[in-house]
């Protein structure tokens, strides 16, 4: 059944497809095919009502799918493109930038304990600069790469401590510099989330080691200044315990 419209191109009209779906909205005669405003209800009960051009959705609209999740948004030949947001029925939520229904672009993504993350995406995934800040305090602000923190960035965890360095699928790995709150630091590498490689460490009281590390342990050759005699010393180190020095006081130039 259909009604013509003051445009006699354009017809108001009720269709039923061969698949079960059902449109009720405008098209264009001379097109034959949907064009204006309309609502699409499909035989698995998703439903899309908005605008459509040359029988797609095109322009602003909203999809409604089965399980309750919705987008809504700009649309440009029946997939999600421009600025839109899509609605989990859990609760999490992303609004932002769309192309061709991923993702792209600059955006903001919320989850229901609180946790927020704002930065670009690339075809659905997080990658490039972005900051994520969890329901606990803990902010972790730099690069990302295929939804992991990849690259250069700084984390404060929620007991204040801070990591800025490189990471890799979401572990400290490379060079990165570590601070406790009591002023405990350590500069140096990082593999999978441990110390691993050369690295100093200086205490509060301003004692340090510098040297090899394994696994988060002093291990190998290093060198322990001691505040009380001012000065360097070369030693062994096993599993973070020293095991032997090998000479009395070093020179270095600081």
């Amino acid at each position: 059944m259909s009604t013509i419209s003051k445009d006699k191109n354009i017809c108001k009209s009720q269709i039923l497809y061969g698949d079960g779906s059902v449109y009720v909205g405008e098209y264009i005669n001379s097109e034959k095919g949907r064009n204006g405003r309309g609502i699409l209800v499909c035989e698995n009960k998703s439903k899309y009502e908005g605008l459509w051009k040359k029988d797609m959705p095109n322009g602003k609209g909203k999809l409604i799918y089965p399980n309750g999740d919705y987008y809504l948004g700009e649309w440009k030949d029946g997939k999600a493109n421009g600025q839109g947001k899509f609605v989990h029925l859990g609760g999490s939520e992303y609004e932002g930038s769309w192309k061709d229904n991923l993702q792209e672009g600059q955006g903001t993504e919320k989850w229901p304990d609180g946790s927020v993350f704002t930065g670009i995406y690339s075809k659905g995934q997080k990658k490039g600069k972005g900051k994520f800040i969890w329901n606990d305090g803990a902010i972790y602000e730099g690069n990302f790469d295929s939804n992991q923190i990849n690259g250069e960035g700084k984390y404060i965890f929620k007991d204040k401590r801070k990591y800025e360095g490189h990471w890799k699928n979401n572990k400290m790995d490379g060079y990165g510099v570590f601070e406790w709150p009591n002023g405990r630091k350590y500069e140096g590498e990082y593999k999978n989330d441990k110390k691993n490689g050369i690295g100093e460490l200086t205490w509060p009281d301003g004692r340090k080691y510098r040297g090899s590390w394994k696994d988060g342990k002093q291990h190998g050759e290093g060198l322990f200044y001691s505040i009380k005699g001012n000065s360097w010393k070369k030693g062994i180190w096993e599993n973070g315990k020293r095991i032997k020095w090998l000479d009395e006081n070093v020179e270095l130039n600081e």
